[in-house]
């Protein structure tokens, strides 16, 4: 997020910009690792609702919070306001190429390119098979004891994802293990995805360092290993045919560039695991902090199951979802955006190259828009929808989440199946503060919950 210190712009646009965060770099850079929502929270009461924080390793930031300021910032033009900044942080992971990471023409090629397969209607005939999935999944979940939840959810939905991504019942093809090559797919994945909890994607320069270094070789290894398995299935794919609505591959390698040419196998690998990573591991984070708030809020969890048991709709189940999405988001931002000619937001005037950046975080927890916003209460969404623009779990704009219909389904059918059988119980007394795992924020301790079959 490379952002020229706002005392090197214009005396004008110095002279109008909201305040600056005054405490030292480090101590923003500890705070926000270590305690991410009660740091922002300290800063809007302080600061109000845009300031700007200086994190170690990035130049300056500016965060908005007003729904009008964040209205403004996903409405702008993109020739004023370009979308495709903060992207460095996943590069390693996603790849240089992926769309995901880009904008403009490049960004909505590869973003055309997989609508048809997260279209409600088409995530509508996933149904069945995310239900028997979810089925077998809970049916072995541990029972009486205390444990993890969400590696659990990570390996279901990381299946849910593989199967729509390369087909799940890919077993012609076979590895070395003798696993198929969606299972071995997702073995891999899961090998490597663990240094992302860990701060070597924030911070750089800790993998030159002794101990991190081995971590970061480690990742490094295991992102080739990733890569010779999904490079073998490309050169499958192009030498026996593909079809361009088969999965998710196929829809990568019928799709050209803006310039006419066909997607590379980088591209085409790159958007690939972009759109793997991203969509399991937001929906595990997401059910993650719905189990945990599910245990520490029993008068939700029985107001849910009686809705389940009844058979009288899922306005309650929706209400829930949206609860958990306000209160408990993965993102606390959307992505950042880099002024590229000068605009005037709420009263502020920003000037090239500064990055702004939506809090959707502290816009969920206005008072404002939504009182008590600190308590668990699904019933805030029931018979009434929120105010325009004041909830964006999803994104806004053209980066919105194009798999959103699947997230939901995902999440839906997984509470509909567990509490149709389980308790949720807590361990703790208190619900796990968050800890970083990527760009997301996910249970601390792995979501520990206490399941006990229903009587």
């Amino acid at each position: 997020m490379a952002f020229t210190d706002p005392l090197l712009l214009t005396d004008r646009c110095t002279r109008s910009l909201p305040p600056r965060v005054s405490s030292p770099r480090v101590l923003q850079t500890l705070a926000s690792r270590q305690w991410p929502y009660a740091y922002l929270e300290r800063c809007r009461v302080r600061y109000g609702d845009s300031f700007i924080i200086h994190p170690v390793g990035m130049q300056s930031l500016v965060l908005l919070s007003d729904p009008r300021d964040i209205r403004a910032l996903v409405t702008a033009p993109a020739s004023v306001l370009h979308a495709g900044a903060g992207g460095a942080l996943m590069k390693p992971v996603f790849g240089e190429s992926s769309f995901v990471l880009g904008a403009g023409a490049e960004h909505l090629c590869g973003r055309n390119a997989i609508l048809p397969a997260f279209h409600r209607r088409a995530v509508g005939e996933y149904a069945d098979t995310i239900a028997d999935l979810v089925e077998r999944t809970v049916a072995s979940w541990p029972l009486e004891r205390a444990f993890p939840l969400s590696p659990y959810l990570g390996e279901l939905t990381l299946k849910v994802m593989l199967s729509i991504a390369i087909g799940g019942t890919d077993t012609d093809t076979m590895s070395e293990d003798g696993l198929c090559m969606s299972e071995e797919l997702g073995r891999r994945l899961l090998a490597m995805v663990p240094v992302l909890v860990g701060p070597l994607l924030q911070e750089p320069l800790l993998r030159r360092l002794p101990g991190w270094r081995d971590t970061w070789s480690r990742f490094v290894r295991r992102r080739g290993e990733v890569d010779e398995l999904i490079f073998a299935l490309i050169d499958r794919r192009r030498r026996e045919g593909h079809a361009a609505d088969r999965d998710l591959l196929d829809m990568f390698l019928a799709t050209a560039n803006p310039d006419g040419s066909p997607m590379s196998d980088r591209q085409v690998r790159d958007n690939l695991v972009s759109v793997i990573v991203a969509g399991y591991e937001t929906t595990a984070a997401t059910l993650a902090w719905s189990f945990q708030l599910l245990a520490h809020n029993p008068a939700v969890q029985d107001r849910l199951i009686e809705e389940i048991d009844g058979e009288v709709g899922d306005e309650y189940m929706n209400a829930t979802i949206q609860e958990t999405l306000r209160h408990k988001p993965t993102f606390l931002f959307l992505p950042p955006r880099v002024v590229s000619e000068s605009i005037e937001i709420g009263g502020h005037d920003y000037c090239p190259p500064a990055h702004l950046c939506a809090c959707t975080y502290l816009m969920h927890h206005d008072p404002d828009l939504y009182p008590n916003p600190h308590a668990f209460i699904p019933e805030r969404f029931l018979g009434s929808a929120p105010q325009a623009g004041a909830l964006l779990p999803w994104g806004a704009g053209h980066k919105r989440c194009p798999g959103r219909h699947l997230a939901l389904l995902e999440i839906e059918t997984v509470l509909q199946q567990a509490l149709s059988r389980l308790l949720v119980l807590p361990v703790s007394a208190r619900i796990e503060h968050p800890r970083w795992h990527s760009a997301l924020l996910t249970p601390h301790d792995g979501a520990r919950v206490l399941l006990r079959r229903r009587r």
